[in-house]
C-alpha cells in the first residue's frame, strides 16, 4: 500500500532511492522519523540522506548511458556510437535531473534504451532484444506515467519497419503484406506482455488493488492533461496560470541544448533529407526525430507544464547530433584540400567533443545554470524561461551563512519552496515566512520570476532592494540568490566571561559561559550565555535549566527551556560544534536585596529526571547542578559601582 503515494508512479525510484537511504541510515543510527523530520535531526544529515538516495539512481543512470554505445554501435557504427554515448552522457539538462532525487531522470533513460533495444531487434529479428526493450519499458512506466508513449511509438517503429524499410518482395501481396502484419502485432504482444509483466511483479500494489490502482494512475493523468500547475509558470517575460503552449517546450529545447548539440542536431536531421545514407540508417534517423517530435507534442498537449517534462526527448536529440557530427566531419574530410589528411575528420571530432565537454564542465556541479550560448546565453533565457528549477544556489548561500559568528542562533528567511532545501544545510532556523526577528532575508530567482507568495514577501523585497545585499550567488551573469540582514548580536556583549570544565552525561561538556552582569537589580533580566561541546552523538532531546537559589536552597527565579529557544535541540548538535546558548532570567520586582547561587544543568522533559553531572574532577555533583557562582541582586535605587 506505501508504494503509491502520486500517479506518476515513482516505484523504481522509491525502491532505489530507499535503498540507498536505508544504508545510509543504519550505519548512522537514524530513523524514519528523523528522516521525515518528525523528530530533531543534525544538521546536513538530510542532505546525506538525499545523497544517499542519489547515488542509486545515478548508478543506475550511468550503467544504461554506458549501456547506450553497444546498442548504439549495432545500429550504426563505432565512430557514431562512441559520439552519440558521449553527447549524452555530457548533456548538461540530462545531467541536471540525473544527480537529484526524482523520477524523470530514470524515466529519459529507460525510455531510450527500451527504444534502443526495440530498434535493435527490428534490425536484426533477435527476440532477446525485443524482451529486453519491454523489460526497460516495463521500468519506465514503473517510473512515470509518460513512458505510455512508448506504446504507440513501438507500433510505429514496427509497423514502418515490417512494411517498408524491410520488405524486398512486392508489398502488394495479400499473404506477404498478412504475414508482416501478423509478425508486427506477435511481436507488439510479447513486448507488451514482458512490460506488463515488470509493471506488475515490480509494484505490490499491483499485487493488491490493481484495478483501483489503474484507476488511480488514470484520474491523475487525467487531471494534469485538463488542469494547470497549482503555482504559476514563467515564460517569456511573465508569470501565468495559464497553459503557456507548445512554444514553451520548444523554447526549453533550444537553451537546454548546447552551442554543439542544437546545431549538429539540426544538421543531422537535414542530412536524413539528402542521399547520403542507406535506407536503415535513415530509418533510424527518421524515427529518432519521430521520438523526439511526437513525445514533445504529447507533452504540449497536458496544461500542466514543466521543463523537466520533455527531459526524455534529448537522449535523441543528443544521437541526431552525433549523426550529425559524424558526417559533416567526414563530409570536410572528403574535400578536395583535406583529402590526403585522413587524420582531419577524426581530429575535428574530437576537437567537437571536447568543446562541448568544456562548456557542460564549465557548470559543474549546477548543470541546470546551462542555457545555450548560441542563443544568448543564461541572460537571454532568462527573459522567456523559468531559472533555478533545482534550487541552484541556496545551498551556497547557507553555507556561507554558517561561516559567519552565531550562525546557530541565526534565524533566515526563506519562501517555503526553497526553504526545505535551505535548511537543510543552514545550521540555524529557517522561518517559512517574513517574521521581524529573523536575521537574514533569503531571496532565490525562481521565486522572484515565479512571483511565489508575493503578498507575503513582495514589501520586504521592494525595502531590501534598495539595500546592498550581505551576499549574492551568480551563475553565467545571472544572480540566483540574494541574502540580506547581518548576523545576530552576541547575546551578554560586555559581560564577564569566565572558563568551566563540566560535563553532563556522556557527550555534553560546558566550556565556558557568559553573564550579562553580576550585579543586577530587581526587575532587571540576568542573560545566561552557556558554550556547551559535544564530543559525541547525542539521542535525546534534553531542556536546559536555568535557577536562582537562596542560600537555603529556596529557588528565587528561574529560566527552562530547550537550547537556543528552540532553533538547536541537543539531537542536532554535531560532533565537535560548540552551542552558544543564551538563556533569559526574568529577576521578579519582589525579589529581596542579597547573594543567590546560580545554577545550570538539564533534563528531561517527559521524565523531569536530571542529566548526570561530573565536575572535571569526575566527580558527580550534588542534584546533578553545576553551580556557576553567585549573582548579588542590590537594593532598588542602588548603582553598582
Amino acid at each position: 500500500m506505501r508504494t503509491c503515494h502520486s500517479y506518476h508512479p515513482g516505484v523504481t525510484t522509491m525502491w532505489l532511492a530507499g535503498l540507498g537511504i536505508k544504508i545510509l541510515a543504519w550505519r548512522h543510527g537514524l530513523t524514519s522519523a528523523q528522516l521525515l523530520e518528525d523528530q530533531p535531526i543534525r544538521p546536513g544529515e538530510v542532505s546525506a540522506a538525499v545523497t544517499a538516495g542519489v547515488i542509486p539512481l545515478a548508478l543506475v543512470i550511468a550503467l544504461c548511458i554506458a549501456l547506450t554505445y553497444p546498442l548504439l554501435k549495432r545500429l550504426t557504427d563505432r565512430k557514431l556510437a562512441l559520439a552519440g554515448s558521449l553527447l549524452l552522457a555530457l548533456d548538461p539538462f540530462h545531467l541536471t535531473y540525473s544527480k537529484v532525487l526524482h523520477v524523470d531522470g530514470l524515466l529519459a533513460t529507460f525510455m531510450f534504451v527500451s527504444t534502443l533495444f526495440l530498434l535493435n531487434h527490428l534490425s536484426e529479428d533477435r527476440r532477446s532484444d525485443l524482451i529486453l526493450s519491454g523489460v526497460f519499458a516495463g521500468l519506465a512506466l514503473l517510473t512515470k506515467s509518460p513512458a505510455l508513449f512508448l506504446v504507440p511509438y513501438a507500433a510505429l517503429a514496427a509497423g514502418t519497419y515490417r512494411l517498408i524499410v524491410e520488405p524486398e518482395t512486392p508489398r502488394a501481396a495479400w499473404p506477404i503484406l498478412r504475414a508482416r502484419l501478423w509478425k508486427v502485432v506477435r511481436h507488439l504482444l510479447i513486448w507488451g506482455g514482458v512490460a506488463a509483466a515488470v509493471f506488475v511483479l515490480l509494484w505490490p500494489k499491483m499485487w493488491i488493488e490493481p484495478l483501483q490502482t489503474l484507476r488511480f494512475l488514470r484520474s491523475g493523468m487525467t487531471f494534469h492533461v485538463e488542469e494547470v500547475h497549482t503555482n504559476p509558470v514563467y515564460f517569456a517575460g511573465e508569470s501565468t496560470f495559464e497553459d503557456p503552449g507548445l512554444p514553451f517546450y520548444l523554447a526549453t529545447v533550444g537553451w537546454k541544448t548546447t552551442l554543439v548539440t542544437l546545431p549538429l542536431a539540426i544538421l543531422g536531421v537535414s542530412f536524413t533529407l539528402l542521399p547520403l545514407s542507406g535506407r536503415r540508417e535513415k530509418w533510424i534517423r527518421w524515427l529518432l526525430v519521430a521520438y523526439a517530435v511526437f513525445f514533445t507534442i504529447q507533452m504540449g498537449l497536458s496544461a500542466h507544464k514543466d521543463l523537466r517534462y520533455v527531459l526524455p526527448i534529448f537522449a535523441a536529440l543528443d544521437v541526431l547530433a552525433a549523426f550529425g557530427l559524424v558526417q559533416s566531419t567526414a563530409l570536410i574530410g572528403k574535400i578536395g584540400l583535406f583529402k590526403r589528411r585522413r587524420w582531419l575528420p577524426t581530429a575535428l571530432l574530437t576537437l567537437i567533443l571536447v568543446l562541448h565537454g568544456g562548456v557542460v564542465l564549465a557548470h559543474h556541479p549546477y548543470y541546470g545554470t546551462h542555457h545555450n550560448h548560441l542563443l544568448g546565453g543564461s541572460r537571454a533565457a532568462r527573459e522567456v524561461l523559468p531559472f533555478q528549477d533545482q534550487a541552484e544556489g541556496l545551498d551556497l548561500a547557507a553555507r556561507h551563512l554558517n561561516r559567519l559568528p552565531r550562525a546557530s542562533q541565526a534565524r533566515a528567511m526563506v519562501f517555503p519552496l526553497g526553504a526545505e532545501l535551505f535548511h537543510r544545510d543552514f545550521l540555524g532556523y529557517t522561518s517559512p515566512g517574513p517574521e521581524p526577528w529573523t536575521h537574514y532575508r533569503v531571496y532565490y530567482l525562481n521565486q522572484i520570476m515565479r512571483g511565489l507568495g508575493e503578498e507575503e514577501w513582495q514589501e520586504a523585497w521592494d525595502a531590501d532592494r534598495q539595500r546592498t545585499p550581505l551576499w549574492t550567488v551568480s551563475f553565467d551573469g545571472v544572480t540566483y540568490v540574494w541574502v540580506y540582514g547581518s548576523p545576530p548580536e552576541k547575546p551578554a556583549a560586555g559581560g564577564a566571561e569566565f572558563d568551566a570544565d563540566y560535563r553532563l552525561d556522556e557527550h555534553i561538556r560546558l566550556t565556558r559561559y557568559r553573564l550579562s552582569s553580576e550585579t543586577v537589580n530587581p526587575g532587571d533580566t540576568l542573560t545566561v550565555v552557556l558554550l556547551w561541546e559535544a564530543d559525541g552523538e547525542i539521542q535525546e532531546d534534553y531542556t536546559v535549566f536555568c535557577h536562582l537559589q537562596s542560600t537555603d536552597g529556596e529557588l528565587i527565579a528561574q529560566r527552562d527551556g530547550p537550547p537556543i529557544y528552540g532553533v538547536r535541540l541537543t539531537p542536532t548538535w554535531r560532533v565537535g560544534e560548540v552551542i552558544e546558548d543564551s538563556h533569559d532570567i526574568y529577576l521578579g520586582d519582589e525579589i529581596p536585596p542579597g547573594e543567590y547561587e546560580l545554577s545550570v544543568g538539564m533534563y528531561d522533559d517527559e521524565t523531569m529526571k536530571r542529566l548526570p553531572a561530573y565536575n572535571s574532577a569526575g566527580q558527580r555533583l550534588p542534584a546533578d547542578r553545576i553551580v556557576l557562582g553567585d549573582v548579588r541582586v542590590q537594593a532598588p535605587g542602588t548603582s553598582d559601582r
